[in-house]
Order: structure tokens, then sequence, then C-alpha cells
């Protein structure tokens, strides 16, 4: 199986908890977004990796056009459902190297959570020949933060039970590698904070989630969600925790 296809295949039977519990955007992020672009009614955005559409049912209520690329099967089958209302929105499945869009098509790519699953090379391609001229990439991560007692814990805590250790340190130098993929070298980078709370049922489902954490059968699941119930308990507040992200917006021209 090509790298491709196994970073694709990743998400195999997590699109339920990946749809349920990971978090959303901060609205101050879209607001940004939106009004550096010079968007309208005739704008094409296309937002490439949708997963199950949690971006993108956000960005369905600008009045653009909006097409979002999913290649996973049961990530792009809950995109459908989440979006089927949006009159302005197509679910497509294809890829951010093979897109299937018409050159000089698009207005804004925006990538969510994903950018680090493409092949840098050949994305890079494919979005110059999608994109208007001078028009921009918006790549976006939520990334997790270590400073409160329970999310230092917790990031112990998603150490020791990895599955892909690698993955889960590049997670470290995510946008630090950008200077070649935009042009010049030139980007503007933001970062906007964004708090979640959460039962513990909700911290499980979102930890499933990730790639990189033993998923439902696995042998060590029961011993982890002991572990996880430990801290939660010790942490929480009402039977509630607090996990809060910087969300990183990297945005510019190729």
């Amino acid at each position: 199986m090509s790298v491709a296809n196994k970073n694709i295949d990743r998400f195999n039977l997590r699109a339920e908890n990946y749809d349920k519990f990971r978090p959303g955007y901060p609205h101050t992020l879209l607001e940004y977004i939106y009004q550096h672009n010079r968007l309208s009614e005739s704008s094409l955005i296309t937002e490439l990796g949708a997963g199950t559409g949690i971006l993108s049912f956000e960005l369905a209520k600008w009045p653009c056009e909006l097409i979002a690329i999913e290649p996973n099967d049961e990530m792009r089958e809950k995109a459908i459902k989440a979006l089927k209302k949006m009159q302005n929105c197509k679910v497509l499945n294809a890829t951010a190297e093979r897109t299937t869009l018409g050159d000089n098509s698009v207005d804004l790519i925006i990538c969510a959570q994903s950018f680090h699953w493409f092949n840098t090379h050949k994305a890079k391609v494919e979005f110059t020949r999608i994109l208007k001229k001078n028009k921009k990439v918006a790549i976006i991560w939520n990334i997790r933060s270590a400073e409160t007692d329970f999310e230092k814990a917790y990031e112990d805590f998603i150490l020791k039970y990895a599955i892909d250790y690698i993955e889960v340190k590049r997670r470290e130098f995510r946008g630090s590698n950008l200077d070649q993929f935009f042009r010049s070298g030139s980007y503007e980078e933001k970062v906007f904070i964004y708090d979640t709370y959460l039962t513990f049922q909700q911290l499980l489902g979102r930890t499933l989630s990730y790639s990189y954490m033993p998923n439902l059968g696995h042998p060590i699941l029961p011993k982890m969600t002991t572990h996880l119930k430990t801290l939660f308990n010790k942490y929480s507040n009402k039977k509630i925790i607090s996990l809060s992200y910087k969300t990183k917006l990297f945005m510019g021209s190729l």
C-alpha cells in the first residue's frame, strides 16, 4: 500500500468519534479568513481533507460556493450527511494532490487538520494549478495546549499509549516547514485561543479519534481507558474537564 493510501486509511473506523468529539474552530478565526480574502457570492472555496465536515459546515454559511474534498470513504459519508442541506456545497471524492477541479478556478484553499497528510510537493503543484492568480491558501491546525496540570498530564498520557510515536512528535513541528511552500517564504501566521469543556465520555471519544491512539478493539484499550478516567477524576471540576487549543493559521499566496 502506498504512503498516500495509508494516510487516507488512517481514519478508518474513527469517523464516528471524529465527527462527534473533535473540536471545532474559533469564530474569530473564520471571521479573519473571510475578511482578509475579499470573498463574495461568486467566490469558490475548496476545503481539502474536509474529514467529516466539521469546518465545512461553518464555511458553507458564507455566501460562497464550497467544494469539500475528502478521500476517506467513512469520513466523506459523514460530511455528505452533515452538508446535505447546504445548497452551496458539494462533497467530492478526491485528494489534495489531484482535486479534479479546473485550472484557475478557486478563490481560496483551506486545509484544516489535514495539510500534514499531503505530499507537499505534489499538493503545491496542484494548488498552483487550481488557484486564481494571487489567491491564497489557508492552513489551519488545532494544537492542544499543555499549560494546565491536566493538559500536561494528558500529553504524558498520549505519549504513554500512542501507537504511532513518530506522528505524535511531528505535531510539535506543524507549521515550521512552510517557508518553501508559500511564495518567497512569505505568509502570515496568527494564533487563536480555543477552549473546550468535556465530560469523560467526550474526552474518551476525542482521544479515540486520534489516528495515533489505540482504537476500539485494541487490547490495551481497557487499561488506557482506566488511566484516562483516573486523570479525569483527579482534575475535573463538577465532572467537566477543560482542554484548550492554540488554533494556528498560516495564510499566504503560492
